[in-house]
């Protein structure tokens, strides 16, 4: 991830975070074979202001 700073805040606290929907962490699969390897999801955010910089496969490499 290249970007430092916030672009809503010009905070400089960018946390990496992983998405979870109810109980598991949410994951990607590929369009054209839904029942191949999967990837979580991560993503990118601001602590100050909450903002979502970017979501982001961990393993892209899977598909």
């Amino acid at each position: 991830m290249e970007e430092k700073v916030c672009p809503k805040c010009n905070a400089n606290q960018i946390e990496k975070g992983i998405v979870r929907a109810g109980n598991g962490v949410v994951h990607m699969f590929s369009y054209n074979n839904p029942r191949s390897q999967s990837s979580p999801i991560s993503s990118y955010f601001c602590l100050n202001c909450g903002y979502v910089l970017g979501l982001y496969v961990e393993k892209p490499h899977n598909f």
